[in-house]
């Protein structure tokens, strides 16, 4: 098949590695198809839809890595998995969470020596996925042996497993086909309740059926038109572009707008696109609202409108890779306490970690530590001011908006731009101006409730990119 990808990628100007995983996502509907009609829960034993769905996944995975870096992977979970066997439960959580950071981390260190700089479609993209679920498994493990109840939060006792689940359910949950490449990375205790069919409060195809129409194809619709947003403005607006000396501050700001939101668009395209697979194949069903509509929410990843147009950061910030900022709040956030370190750092710190070691990430987490302590801080000062009337909200609102996405992107596009001389670069070409401001905002003296300021961030979730 790769003369037929090299043919599609000379026609659409995509790197064969990214066309190559595109065209496995797509591929995902008509597996679904089968999977959802041929292996249906009614009629099928759970360990014959694990064999199914593991089976096209490590399929998937040889298509796209090869033999050595799927091995490599392998090696990862095989390690998790023995760990789950052999450690104590009050410890494995930690000694998971370690190792797997740890050889993500080394993955991430050889991706930047063969290839600083670049960007491919190589084992290190599922690598962080898989990271995701190993320690969702070792921390719900943990909750579920080695706490006691009243120790655990809602989330946590439904989420938390009583026993290590079987060999095929944890591969199932690693490498099965609609998750594998792109993610989304939800708990075991979901992705379970999905394959034997009681994450459904009733079973029948009819009902199923009538539900998923908006949220399948309501989504593809949507990843279609961001990556036509993509391709056509990308290719006017490169991401270098940022750094050219003649423009003012003024087009300069404008410029970083563009370029963040076409990058976000590839982005979106992508969570789209797999939140609408895995709506068509059930894993995204979420149950019931109170009023017996269903929730399609598993494998939500971004929530677009919020993000490019949330009037403050914590909107923005928690309506993109909503998966990850959960991730990190059951991991991280939850479970630091108020002391020496902080939960919000300790959760930004990871983040960081997470994604890698490119110098611009660490300017971009950096700068989002700090933009999150100076926007509760400036909405505790301000916003009761501007609420007295409907004329003066909105006002209120855009301003907050246009702030907010500015000193947003003065970060992010340092994620983008990755080395330390072109993030030193663009923050000397906007006069350090917005470092300097929220770091002023941050550091104001805003009396606040610690135990009240920590549950209202914990129902908002921790940022991630």
């Amino acid at each position: 098949m790769e003369p037929f990808f090299q043919q599609l990628s000379h026609h659409t100007s995509v790197p064969v590695d990214q066309l190559r995983c595109i065209v496995l996502l797509f591929l995902g509907y008509p597996l679904g198809v089968v999977y959802h009609y041929g292996f249906h829960p009614d009629h099928t034993h759970v360990a014959l839809r694990h064999v199914f769905t593991t089976s096209i996944g490590l399929l998937f995975g040889l298509m796209c890595f090869g033999w050595v870096q799927m091995g490599i992977l392998f090696s990862m979970t095989g390690v998790c998995y023995t760990m789950l066997l052999l450690v104590p439960t009050k410890m494995v959580h930690i000694y998971t969470i370690v190792f797997a950071m740890t050889f993500m981390s080394v993955a991430h260190i050889y991706q930047m020596m063969v290839d600083y700089g670049g960007w491919h479609f190589d084992f290190t993209a599922p690598s962080m996925l898989i990271v995701q679920r190993v320690t969702l498994v070792a921390f719900a493990l943990h909750d579920g042996v080695a706490c006691k109840e009243v120790e655990l939060n809602e989330d946590q006792k439904q989420m938390k497993l009583m026993e290590v689940p079987s060999l095929l359910e944890y591969w199932s949950y690693n490498y099965n086909f609609h998750t594998f490449l792109a993610g989304p990375a939800c708990t075991m205790k979901e992705y379970l309740n999905f394959v034997d069919g009681s994450n459904f409060t009733t079973k029948t195809s009819k009902r199923i059926g009538s539900d998923v129409k908006y949220p399948v194809l309501g989504r593809l619709a949507e990843a279609v038109v961001c990556i036509v947003l993509h391709q056509v403005i990308s290719a006017q607006y490169p991401i270098d572009s940022i750094l050219k000396p003649d423009y003012s501050l003024p087009t300069r700001i404008l410029l970083a707008h563009i370029i963040i939101f076409h990058t976000r668009s590839r982005f979106y395209f992508v969570w789209l696109l797999v939140e609408s697979i895995n709506n068509y194949i059930g894993l995204g069903f979420g149950g019931y609202d109170k009023e017996g509509k269903p929730v399609w929410d598993v494998c939500k990843n971004v929530r677009p409108w919020d993000v490019e147009f949330g009037t403050n950061f914590r909107t923005v910030v928690t309506g993109w890779n909503v998966t990850t900022s959960l991730w990190l709040r059951k991991i991280s956030y939850n479970r630091v306490s108020y002391g020496w370190i902080s939960p919000t750092l300790a959760s930004w710190g990871l983040s960081a970690v997470w994604h890698g070691f490119y110098p611009g990430y660490y300017f971009c987490f950096l700068s989002g530590a700090i933009m999150q302590r100076a926007s509760v801080n400036m909405r505790r000062l301000l916003r009761h001011h501007f609420h007295t009337s409907e004329t003066w909200k909105r006002i209120y609102d855009v301003v907050t908006w246009a702030i907010s996405h500015t000193m947003l992107n003065y970060g992010v596009m340092c994620f983008l731009l990755l080395s330390v001389e072109k993030c030193w670069m663009l923050w000397k070409f906007y006069y350090f101006f917005p470092f300097i401001t929220v770091s002023c905002a941050a550091l104001l003296p805003v009396p606040y409730d610690k135990k009240e300021a920590r549950n209202g961030d914990r129902q908002n979730g921790v940022k991630a990119q």
